[in-house]
């Protein structure tokens, strides 16, 4: 597939209104761009022949002129607790991290350039339907302290695009093993009266082997993003076949974080990550009854990448000097969550409970003693 390292100015201009020349934004109900003014919408032209894989080899040491903001005019904050940066495009703001709800006292910059993305899964859920999923899900967690519950009680959720890596790449593995042939084998032994008995056992012979096996990967996506919990991150499932070609339009009215994960740094986690599906299929390869992959060495060619953002509601809330994270799949609305649990509120239950029981003890002495 065709490379394209350099991005033109047309993916990071900016979308004003053709009838009051404010800023559009995209809204999830519509899939288009919309003027929060006067009404007028438009489409965002998207074309999938213009998400490209770009060579990993050209990108290990980037040049200037490969790097782009992601949108015209676009700014960046940073959180001195956690270290997120955020873009976004005035007159969005960020006053408040998104991942540790510290507040944000740096001053807004003019957005560094970076890899700029190749695609985008927009935003399919509007923000009163993520609002909507949160209090369903803040209000099944008994015993939640109340700052979760007045977290849920905001009229607006902070929507944010978080960055994400894909990876594609031939591989070719060379294995030592191991191949293992069960056989049957009768064993004698004394039983625990003393006398002797005979069962049948199975055992194995292990034979080295060695061999190559080849493999190619498609669109392996990697988390670009280390402020989002790894166990939320894991449980994020996107359907990159509704992947759109990236428009700074899309970044209309919401934000973006920039990607902590170096590429290099994305590439050595992909390699991980399919090592577990390699090794199946040295497995696979060596045969037998049992294996044992002793070593790998693979080899990896023809590597693309693309980078691509994806769309959440993001929140977080601190409580007893820990953060929690809420997040909402813009997508889906599924909410990924961690609450702890109010010991306030755990304790007046069981006063209650004590009080309760007390109550009806008393009431019985009381009905025995009239009697």
């Amino acid at each position: 597939m065709e490379n394209n390292p350099q991005i033109e100015e047309e993916n990071v201009k900016r979308h004003s209104c053709q009838n009051c020349g404010a800023d559009m934004v995209f809204d999830p109900k519509i899939g288009k761009l919309a003027c929060p003014y006067c009404d007028a919408q438009k489409t965002i032209a998207t074309n999938l022949a213009d998400i490209v894989e770009r060579d990993f080899e050209s990108f290990l040491r980037p040049e200037a002129e490969r790097l782009q903001p992601l949108a015209k005019d676009a700014m960046q904050v940073s959180c001195d607790s956690c270290g997120a940066t955020v873009t976004f495009v005035p007159p969005e703001t960020a006053t408040s991290c998104d991942f540790c709800a510290a507040k944000i006292v740096a001053q807004p910059k003019v957005a560094d350039p970076l890899v700029a993305p190749e695609g985008v899964l927009p935003f399919s859920v509007q923000n009163k339907e993520a609002i909507t999923a949160l209090k369903a899900w803040t209000s099944s967690r008994w015993f939640a302290p109340s700052a979760l519950k007045t977290m849920a009680q905001h009229d607006k959720a902070d929507s944010i695009y978080l960055p994400y890596w894909t990876f594609d790449a031939d591989t070719e593995t060379h294995y030592q093993g191991q191949r293992g042939e069960d056989y049957e084998d009768t064993e004698y032994y004394t039983d625990s009266e003393g006398k002797e008995q005979e069962r049948t056992v199975t055992k194995t012979n292990w034979y080295h082997t060695s061999g190559n096996v080849y493999r190619t990967f498609d669109d392996e996506y990697i988390p670009a993003t280390t402020s989002v919990l790894p166990a939320y991150i894991d449980r994020l499932n996107w359907d990159f076949n509704e992947l759109a070609s990236y428009d700074p339009g899309y970044l209309s009215g919401h934000k973006a974080q920039t990607y902590q994960v170096t590429l290099e740094e994305g590439f050595d986690k992909f390699k991980e990550k399919i090592k577990s599906v390699i090794r199946r299929d040295c497995e696979n390869d060596i045969g037998g009854d049992r294996q044992r992959v002793d070593s790998m060495d693979t080899n990896y060619s023809s590597v693309t990448f693309k980078h691509i953002l994806v769309p959440v509601y993001a929140g977080a809330y601190r409580f007893n000097n820990q953060v929690y994270q809420i997040i909402v799949n813009g997508r889906t609305g599924e909410v990924q969550g961690e609450r702890p649990y109010s010991k306030f509120k755990i304790g007046c239950l069981i006063i209650s409970i004590i009080g309760v029981i007390l109550f009806f003890i008393l009431l019985i002495m009381l009905i025995g003693a009239l009697r």
